[in-house]
């Protein structure tokens, strides 16, 4: 698909389902998630460097390969690490997950948003590790391009190590709702959907009665979508059965239009002009009294005008040979 154009907006969408499923979503959900740790001393400068070059390439720029390059220079062995003595406000994988995150974004504005899963599982080598605000990143990222089912086996890995009361506070919260609502339902994985909200521990018995009400309520709307398709699909078909002469000459006509079309493409706009400009004075503008007119244009100019007003002249001016 191009899926053309940049497919990554940086925003979170919402929906009426989402905002129903604000009512069981964790209080903890925006931590820090997997990856990070203690506080510790100032990141290298080739680190800090890396993220700042990167930041302008991709903001101010627009420069979306030299920003995805900066990434991968930042993130090579050492370069992400924080190193010597300090006090700073970066966590040791605070410097690491933001330059992933912005080579997400560069990868998503070059349309090579099919490279972004591989490229994290490179750089993290496992889904467990991987970031929940990385994660959630790549599931709304593959479900704005319509490829949810790429996430499934990844997610479904992190969760079973995350979804754990000790990871309430590390973002496995909104993660399993964007996991619900963006790659299971979409998928039509009701059971699955039902079987994850009942053996989580993330969850509060509040919040699993509101989760499980969003997939019942899901359910009948896909179900009703596939049937109005399927009916739609067979009404095509019986229209086509019954009418193929017309289908045939249709598809005629759409055949001779794109073959024209394509021929005009082929003649410059000059030549072109310039044909129908001498065929204008030949054929309308030509006087058959002149003597410069020749006979075969004379006799082309007289059949031409006969026609015109045998076919559009009204019904009493049009003669009719006997």
């Amino acid at each position: 698909m191009r899926r053309g154009g940049p497919v990554w907006t940086g925003q979170r969408a919402t929906s009426g389902t989402e905002m129903e499923v604000e009512v069981w979503r964790g209080s903890g959900s925006g931590g820090p998630g997997p990856g990070s740790g203690s506080p510790s001393p100032a990141p290298s400068p080739p680190g800090l460097a890396a993220l700042a070059r990167a930041a302008e390439l991709l903001q101010v720029r627009r420069d979306f390969r030299g920003a995805l390059a900066a990434c991968r220079c930042g993130l090579e062995p050492g370069g992400a690490e924080p190193e010597g003595s300090g006090s700073s406000t970066l966590r040791p994988g605070d410097l690491k997950s933001s330059l992933c995150i912005m080579g997400i974004q560069a990868l998503a504005e070059l349309n090579q948003w099919d490279q972004v899963l591989s490229w994290v599982l490179e750089l993290y080598q496992i889904p467990e590790k991987i970031p929940a605000k990385i994660l959630q990143m790549c599931i709304i990222l593959y479900s704005k391009v319509g490829e949810p089912g790429r996430m499934q086996q990844a997610v479904s890995s992190w969760l079973q190590c995350w979804a754990s009361p000790s990871g309430v506070g590390c973002g496995a919260g909104l993660v399993l709702e964007l996991y619900l609502l963006h790659v299971l339902l979409p998928l039509g994985l009701y059971a699955e959907a039902e079987e994850l909200i009942l053996d989580t521990a993330v969850l509060t018995e509040q919040q699993r009665g509101a989760a499980l009400r969003v997939v019942a309520q899901r359910r009948p709307e896909q179900l009703e979508q596939e049937q109005a398709g399927s009916r739609s699909q067979v009404t095509e078909g019986c229209s086509q059965n019954r009418h193929p002469a017309r289908n045939a000459l249709f598809q005629l006509i759409q055949q001779v239009l794109g073959l024209s079309w394509r021929c005009l493409h082929l003649v410059s706009l000059r030549k072109l002009i310039l044909a129908v400009f001498l065929a204008y004075l030949l054929i309308v503008r030509l006087d058959p009294a002149s003597p410069a007119a020749l006979s075969w244009l004379a006799s082309l100019q007289h059949f031409l005008r006969l026609m015109w007003n045998t076919m559009f002249a009204p019904y009493y001016k049009t003669r009719i040979g006997k």
